[in-house]
């Protein structure tokens, strides 16, 4: 295998949650969607400025989300052509960050649609597993 396969495999591996994980009692381990969507709630009041004082649209909430995908991607670009051979964790840090603003910008934009996120994964997820077949439900 090349080096760049064993990095992606290596980063693949990384991030991948097999199920046989424990996570303990690491606080970080069970954020769930609605304390994102509380915290956001709130960090937002921060946000807002003399400058810019109202908050976001719909599609300014859409094309920032759009933007920190676009960044992820970017790392994951990265991570294939083999710019963190030499340190993976870096490029795993890197695309987890980029994960974590996506994760964020996702929930500001469901918030900003009136969307409970959760609520939406729960149905729509369980919607695709019986769709699918699997007896998978969250």
């Amino acid at each position: 295998m090349s080096a760049i396969g064993m990095l992606i495999e290596a980063v693949r591996e990384s991030l991948c949650y097999t199920g046989d994980e424990d996570f303990g009692d690491d606080i970080t381990s069970d954020l769930g969607l609605h304390a994102l969507r509380r915290a956001n709630i709130e960090r937002q009041q921060a946000w807002r400025t003399k400058d810019s004082p109202k908050p976001w649209s719909l599609p300014q909430w859409g094309n920032a989300l759009a933007g920190e995908v676009g960044e992820a991607c970017n790392v994951v670009k990265k991570i294939d052509r083999g710019d963190f051979n030499a340190d993976p964790e870096r490029g795993r840090q890197m695309l987890a960050d980029e994960l974590c603003d996506v994760l964020t910008y996702l929930d500001l934009l469901a918030n900003r649609a009136g969307i409970d996120l959760a609520a939406a994964t729960y149905r729509k997820w369980n919607a695709v597993s019986e769709r699918i077949g699997s007896t998978a439900r969250l």
